[in-house]
């Protein structure tokens, strides 16, 4: 019997810098394959949407741009709460492209629990669709002390004219990645930084969880 050599032993080669919005988004660029489908979106209202790998680098790195211009720094929140969209990889790569850390929620959520979860994770942005907007703005407004560090509202699947707020910076989020001249380099996010995910069970107050990407 031919006696096999032992198997090396696995050791993660883990890099010093990855930032996973780059990895997801930016990986194809300068290839044939950046021409290619790279998210397929059917939706009842607003019909069929898709995006190349292209497309969605160059999408991603003007909302990361549009968050520096607002201010937004390494290590802030952003908190997100749309429904299935191509807006949905946009805020959240883009998010990571600039390292801050995306909080994504669901759009289950409530007015009084998307205000918990920005005070809980001391989001400095909310990204959400113009129709949920309308139904919470109302109560996020009155309870604006309940939000201490929330100042922006970025709003997608926007129609008709944009609202402006006594409270809140609200912007379209077309308009605002349609007016960006130039993108700043990508964050060099370490192995150490950290995203942000949410778990939401029913009648169960979510709280946010700290975790790291390790790339594979």
């Amino acid at each position: 019997m031919t006696q096999l050599a032992p198997y090396p032993q696995w050791q993660w080669e883990i890099p010093e810098f990855f930032n996973i919005g780059v990895a997801c988004s930016d990986r194809h660029l300068g290839t044939a394959k950046a021409d290619e489908i790279a998210m397929i979106v059917e939706d009842d209202t607003f019909g069929t949407s898709t995006i190349t790998f292209g497309e969605l680098a160059s999408r991603t790195d003007r909302f990361a741009q549009v968050l520096r211009e607002l201010g937004v720094a390494p290590g802030d929140r952003v908190l997100i709460r749309l429904p299935n969209s191509l807006d949905y990889p946009t805020a959240f790569l883009g998010t990571m492209k600039t390292g801050a850390i995306s909080v994504p929620t669901s759009t289950l959520l409530t007015a009084e629990e998307v205000a918990y979860l920005a005070k809980d994770s001391g989001a400095v942005v909310l990204v959400t669709d113009a129709a949920a907007w309308a139904g919470m703005s109302a109560k996020m407004q009155q309870n604006i002390s309940q939000t201490p560090n929330l100042r922006h509202v970025v709003l997608t699947q926007l129609q008709g004219e944009l609202v402006d707020s006594t409270v809140f910076n609200v912007l379209s989020l077309e308009a605002a990645l349609a007016a960006v001249q130039t993108v700043a380099p990508a964050y060099d996010t370490r192995g150490e930084d950290a995203t942000w995910s949410i778990p939401r069970a029913p009648q169960v107050i979510p709280k946010a969880c700290c975790t790291r990407i390790v790339p594979c």
